[in-house]
């Protein structure tokens, strides 16, 4: 009897030890840019990249918080470090989750990718420079910030991003 209660007891103790280790873990699991606040490039399902550009979490994002999370992303993106984006390099990194369940949606998300990589490439070098991303990232920024005063609201994210 006493064998079995310390079983009870120990297996008990190894269920609560692995449950309290999954609960602690941050949604997305693992180190690295952004992870810490919610997996990388997206903070929660439904919440997208913003909390994760709004560096000062003031609720809005700013022309600076912007421009440095453009130059974040191409910079994870730029795998060989020369400033210059080919269409293999912008289409290998995934832009959030690809869990894969609506095939025919994820085939239009990467086509889109694709057609966004040739209005960017403006020079026609059949690849993109940090210059050109970078206005590319602008201009988006801009066309999200529908009041025009300089910061993006959740309300003109969404807008954007869904347009």
């Amino acid at each position: 009897m006493a064998r079995k209660l310390k079983t009870f007891v120990t297996l008990s103790l190894a269920a609560a030890l692995v449950a309290s280790v999954a609960e602690a873990q941050p949604y997305g699991f693992g180190g690295g840019p952004g992870w810490g606040r919610g997996g990388m490039m997206m903070n929660a399902p439904g919440r997208g990249r913003f909390p994760i550009i709004d560096a000062d979490e003031n609720g809005v994002i700013s022309a600076e918080e912007a421009a440095s999370a453009a130059e974040d992303v191409f910079a994870a993106m730029d795998s060989d470090d020369n400033a210059e984006l080919t269409m293999e390099e912008y289409m290998a990194v995934r832009m959030g989750p690809q869990d894969g369940w609506n095939k025919s949606r994820q085939a239009e998300r990467e086509k889109q990718k694709s057609d966004r990589f040739g209005t960017m490439d403006v020079d026609k070098s059949d690849s993109v420079s940090q210059a050109e991303f970078i206005a590319n990232a602008k201009a988006r920024f801009e066309a999200a910030d529908s009041d025009k005063d300089g910061k993006v609201t959740p309300w003109e994210w969404r807008s954007q991003q869904w347009n």
